[in-house]
């Protein structure tokens, strides 16, 4: 039976009911991050117990500050060996964008990013439950934005990171595509690329996505197969379908564009991957990561079996009924950024930030289970927040002696 505060909620309006929730979930999260902060001790950013704006510079951050400040290199920084280091280039520009916009306020930019990342963080909760809530109802729409923005590093969604940007472009990108209007989902999937480096498991979800279309119009899946896969799923007609492959066409086409400007301004055709490579010490090489990262965390002779371990979840994950009653959208988009992820990120503290994208898993989750479990759930995802924001985000805050 509905408590109280369920019938309260009801009566509210639908986008009320979103936005209450959300506010709800950020402002636990904003919570969790100021109690941190008077435990967090003196650090390369801040003295101990550091002021919110002080707080919210911690790591990236700075870069995006560093971009509103000086721009970004026409000179790739090198190291005495002509190695490329750490620069601006690995950042996208969106964010110190809008934020040097709100510059007129005589905020700082560290406040300006901030701002617009809360803003963009409830567009996210409000485009998602656009999208997904007709899959899996109101209620468990609902409980899926509380599950996301209290999830362990749902804190960033608040930061001056670009987090909460990409989810809210990414989103209504695949939202718009899912209804059928490419057209209107081709400009959002360039800005996409232009707020996070989710260009390509974009167009990677919409590749797949119309390649499993196509071979389903010329009769290469049957039919039963159509509906196992995806229940529920309409097939596209022809004029869609052909803009479903403009679309991937020119999602691809911004997903180049980055790196291409980086070549341009610095004269360097590997000025990007050269870039991003420095934060891992090493050339990219697609999947390998993921084998040294295993050795790194277990040891070498429980590496393998880790890596096992992780693929057999995400396989798992990715054919749970669940999510793939999400729509051809939804589950292309977690099957394109979960093969991107395998192929070039390099597994280490930013786990499970760079997790946040697939938050239809939320949605998944949310719709096959029982309220107690949800709440069971919400519980165990705001536990981990205690944790990762102590651990990671205020470092040195605790020293992780003991093992349990």
């Amino acid at each position: 039976m509905p408590g109280p505060a369920d019938r309260l909620l009801a009566r509210l309006p639908d986008t009320a009911q979103v936005l209450t929730v959300w506010a709800a979930a950020t402002l636990l999260s904003f919570t969790v991050l100021r109690l941190g902060a008077a435990d967090t001790p003196q650090t390369v950013w801040a003295q101990a117990s550091p002021g919110w704006t002080e707080h919210i510079a911690f790591w990236d951050s700075g870069w995006y500050e560093r971009i509103h400040r000086e721009g970004y290199p026409s000179v790739l920084p090198t190291d005495s060996n002509g190695v490329v280091v750490q620069n601006a280039w690995a950042f996208m520009p969106m964010l110190p964008f809008l934020a040097a916009a709100l510059g007129w306020t005589g905020w700082s930019f560290y406040a300006c990013a901030s701002l617009v990342a809360v803003l963009a963080s409830a567009g996210a909760a409000l485009v998602s439950h656009w999208w997904l809530a007709p899959r899996t109802g109101r209620t468990a729409s609902l409980w899926a934005v509380a599950l996301t923005w209290s999830a362990p590093c749902a804190v960033v969604l608040q930061l001056p990171y670009a987090e909460s940007l990409g989810l809210l472009l990414a989103g209504a990108a695949l939202a718009l595509a899912g209804r059928r209007s490419m057209a209107l989902a081709a400009p959002v999937a360039v800005l996409a690329a232009f707020a996070r480096p989710i260009g390509v498991p974009l167009t990677a979800a919409l590749g797949l996505w119309w390649m499993w279309d196509s071979a389903c119009a010329r009769g290469w899946v049957p039919a039963r197969w159509q509906r196992v896969l995806l229940p529920g799923e309409e097939p596209l007609e022809a004029r869609a379908r052909r803009g479903l492959l403009v679309l991937t066409v020119i999602s691809g086409a911004a997903a180049l564009a980055w790196p291409a400007i980086a070549w341009a301004v610095t004269g360097r055709a590997d000025a990007y991957t050269a870039t991003e490579t420095a934060w891992r010490h090493g050339s990219l090489a697609p999947f390998v990561p993921w084998f040294t990262r295993s050795q790194w965390w277990v040891g070498d002779h429980l590496g393998a079996l880790l890596l096992l371990g992780v693929l057999a979840v995400a396989a798992l994950a990715l054919t749970a009924p669940s999510l793939r009653r999400l729509g051809a959208p939804a589950w292309f988009w977690c099957v394109g950024y979960t093969l991107y992820l395998l192929a070039f990120f390099d597994p280490t503290t930013s786990v499970f930030r760079i997790l946040i994208p697939l938050t239809p898993v939320a949605w998944a989750l949310a719709a096959s289970t029982t309220t107690r479990r949800r709440a069971t759930l919400l519980a165990a995802c705001v536990v981990g927040q205690l944790f990762w924001v102590s651990w990671l985000w205020d470092l040195g805050s605790v020293s992780v002696t003991w093992v349990p």
